[in-house]
């Protein structure tokens, strides 16, 4: 055992050194004979302490899991961001990158109120093996392969219902309104991930673009989208990046390349060894001219910050929300043994003004990087400028021209919202319970809308949230133990109704119109909205109106 140890050891040594070759060198081969002994002292200090372990702890524990430890070790002393990633990780980090894998096409969450069942949060996807064989939103998965699924995770769900393409999984589910348990044999088959969900006209002229992550098919499905919008002839974008962590750094580049014209920096890149400094420029000779307004979070982060940061640099549109995460590290992926990987930091990137915007990581705890939301002071950030001359700040994220915080929810909000109130009261409206919402066509009574054709061609019809509805509403509230005054749902009728809505128009006609009803509740698109003439007065004379700049950018 210790000397497979050994082995396994020295194979992570010769692969960092066949990288550190690649990357730089003469430069890297330098290096290996004078960190030699260091080498051999770690790996005797290893094995001696491997030793000690096998013999003596309380345990047993696999050889894998030590080994898979002492690599993540390594990668901890580097950066918050280097990382190693074991089989399933690895399994998954793939998937996401290549935006594809082996399953039923269906979106699931935990049910709060049924402790270890799972449910169906939307109409499956178009053509996918769950549409195919009749899966509704709203539907709950109670056993997999004739077990009780009670006591499973989510992530146990999940596991038993991807799987390879052409293999089957029997599922049984729950479906309101309907007494008995529904049995459902499916093939899997192979599922797109798609990166960018949402785009849609949310004022007449005024496109809003929502992307999820960069993965390999980003730009083609945003490519798309514009296409579907005829985004050259709108008066407006909003590109919503906001909870975005990032992805693929090509993806980045061709995201901004739509926007940019042909030979503008988009990003330059950096690594310790020589030659490995490169700058991106835009290619494309067609670049979109419209207005544009991005909006970040504090939760938007690298493949984000690029494409946010090469626009403000060259005042191409005006960002507006909270100040980016901060990570201007680039990872490149290794395949490593026994179907792992590891992502090393291998270099800077910069926005076209030179602004490094990677928050400090010193002298904390990894935890605190990345949950606290503290970031440097303006005072303490280096100061660029845009092409134009405006002031824009490096060293912990990108900053918006407009600042704009996230609403926090109210009491009352937080408590329906954890309740998982709102989409059980929508799986009853569904089902045809409540006699008050007749009046709304519910696509659940109706078997035709399983049908892909009837899916894309029907119109979504509205549904009035009256007085009736929240007479029910407020029964329903009594059913499940949840004491509130009229006074405190009079303060939030708003946020109830808009809420009620949205869950049932995600389950009758799928997240994006869920996603419509949603957004009208939302102060920061709101605020993109408004800053639309701001966006264009930037794209025309590359300035903005002193009084609606953020104060640390004046």
């Amino acid at each position: 055992m210790k000397h497979r140890f050994a082995v396994l050891v020295v194979l992570v040594m010769l692969m960092s050194s066949v990288v550190g070759g690649f990357m730089g060198g003469s430069a890297a081969a330098g290096a290996a004979g004078s960190s030699q002994a260091t080498a051999d002292d770690f790996l005797r200090d290893f094995t001696e302490a491997l030793d000690v372990i096998q013999k003596n702890y309380v345990g047993n524990i696999g050889p894998d899991k030590l080994v898979y430890s002492a690599i993540k070790g390594m990668l901890r002393a580097l950066d918050p961001h280097s990382s190693f990633f074991e089989p399933k990780e690895y399994s998954r980090l793939r998937e996401e990158q290549h935006s594809k894998y082996s399953g039923l096409g269906i979106r699931v969450r935990p049910l709060l109120r049924e402790r270890g069942r799972v449910v169906i949060v939307e109409p499956p996807a178009i053509g996918s093996p769950a549409e195919r064989r009749g899966l509704r939103a709203g539907d709950v998965i109670t056993r997999i392969e004739g077990e009780s699924i009670d006591d499973w995770t989510s992530e146990e769900v999940v596991g038993h219902l991807r799987g390879a393409r052409g293999t089957t999984v029997n599922i049984t589910v729950e479906r309101p309104g309907v007494s008995d348990p529904l049995p459902f044999k499916i093939e899997r088959d192979e599922i797109p991930l798609i990166t960018v969900p949402y785009a849609f006209e949310v004022k007449p002229g005024i496109g809003y673009i929502k992307l999820d992550r960069f993965s390999e098919s980003t730009s083609g499905e945003l490519g798309d989208k514009l296409k579907k919008l005829d985004a050259s002839n709108l008066s407006g974008l909003i590109l919503d990046l906001r909870d975005n962590p990032g992805g693929l750094l090509n993806q980045a580049i061709e995201v901004a390349d739509f926007f940019l014209p042909k030979t503008e920096k988009i990003v330059s890149t950096k690594g310790r060894l020589e030659g490995t400094a490169r700058d991106y420029k835009a290619s494309t000779t067609e670049a979109l001219r419209v207005p544009i307004v991005i909006l970040i979070n504090r939760h938007s982060a690298s493949a984000s910050e690029i494409v946010a940061g090469a626009l403000q640099d060259h005042d191409r549109g005006v960002i507006v929300g909270e100040t980016s995460f901060g990570k201007g590290l680039v990872q490149s992926v290794y395949n490593l043994e026994n179907n792992t990987g590891m992502a090393l930091t291998t270099a800077h990137f910069y926005t076209p003004s030179g602004r490094l915007i990677q928050r400090d990581y010193s002298g904390s705890t990894f935890d605190y990087y990345y949950l606290s939301n503290a970031s440097a002071s303006s005072k303490q950030r280096e100061t660029k400028f845009t092409d134009s001359g405006r002031k824009v700040l490096g060293g912990g994220g990108i900053t918006p021209d407009i600042q704009v915080p996230m609403r926090e929810l109210t009491r009352v909000e937080a408590l329906l919202q954890s309740k998982d109130i709102f989409f059980e009261y929508a799986r009853r409206l569904t089902s045809g319970q409540v006699a008050a919402a007749s009046n709304f066509q519910l696509p659940m009574k109706n078997e035709e809308v399983n049908t892909s054709a009837s899916k894309s061609s029907r119109p979504v019809p509205k549904l009035e949230i009256t007085d009736a509805i929240m007479d029910d509403f407020k029964a329903f509230l009594q059913s499940r133990h949840v004491e509130l005054t009229d006074e405190e749902i009079q303060n939030n009728v708003d946020f109830i109704k808009r809420r009620i809505k949205q869950e049932v128009y995600t389950s009758s006609f799928g997240m994006q119109e869920g996603f419509k009803v949603a957004i009208q509740g939302d102060t920061q698109v709101v605020k993109a909205l408004e800053a639309l003439p701001e966006a264009k007065q930037l794209m025309t004379t590359g300035r903005l109106t002193p009084a609606a700049q953020n104060p640390e950018l004046k």
